[in-house]
């Protein structure tokens, strides 16, 4: 997908699973209670977030005062506080540009090797290439069910909290803003580069995108229906 020339296929598949971990993922998550259960479900993906947030901190200059995990948190959200800066150019607004999304790109990351080790299928390209797909997976690997569930996991976590994008929006307006005058003035001092390096960068990143999504929606579809059953004994029990 392009517009007006520009590829933007990595971003459009980004931004659906960024859709599915939070209308789909974090729906799930909310059947199975805001109890040890849940948040046992959430921990590989909670830690992996909170991880995140601590290693952009450390990244940019400064140290980690605390980290907690949902399970262990009394909010029930997990959270990292910053410490002091551990070198003299650490700036508070390149961290808050930095932390608050890093989890989204771990959270990629980790899937897209996930997806491979654990056998999980690509998505198909069309409807009539469904079954030929879920043919080829071998239900009987270990490595299958235990990649779907770390992926759910991981998926309902990789998205912004609001408090993340709070701290965010702010540098992250201030950056677009120069940004777009630095491919202002790259484009008019040597045209074309900026979109053949766009172009590039679009091409490399697509793949693990690509994974990653494939990973948001089939651990998606397998633990919907056991989202949905704990769902209906909780209100059955109530």
């Amino acid at each position: 997908m392009s517009v007006a020339g520009v590829p933007l296929g990595s971003v459009v598949l980004l931004a659906v699973a960024l859709a599915i971990a939070t209308l789909v993922h974090r729906r799930l998550l909310g059947r199975l209670g805001g109890g040890t259960l849940q948040h046992l479900v959430r921990l590989p993906g909670n830690l992996l977030h909170e991880l995140a947030h601590a290693f952009a901190m450390l990244l940019t200059g400064y140290t980690v005062a605390d980290l907690s995990v949902s399970l262990g948190d009394p909010s029930g959200r997990g959270h990292v506080r910053p410490g002091p800066a551990w070198i003299g150019i650490a700036r508070p607004w390149f961290t808050n540009l930095v932390s608050p999304v890093a989890p989204v790109f771990v959270a990629v990351a980790a899937l897209a090797f996930l997806q491979p080790l654990a056998g999980v299928p690509g998505l198909p390209s069309s409807a009539s290439g469904l079954l030929p797909v879920l043919r080829a997976v071998d239900p009987t690997r270990w490595e299958l069910w235990a990649g779907l569930a770390l992926g759910f996991s991981i998926t309902a976590e990789m998205a912004p909290s609001s408090i993340d994008l709070a701290a965010w929006w702010r540098p992250a307006l201030v950056a677009a803003v120069l940004v777009a005058l630095g491919v202002y003035g790259l484009e008019y001092a040597r045209p074309g580069m900026a979109l053949d390096t766009w172009a590039w960068l679009d091409a490399t990143v697509r793949t693990p995108v690509a994974r990653a999504l494939a990973m948001a929606v089939w651990s998606g579809v397998t633990v919907a229906p056991v989202a949905w059953l704990a769902g209906r004994l909780r209100a059955a029990v109530a």
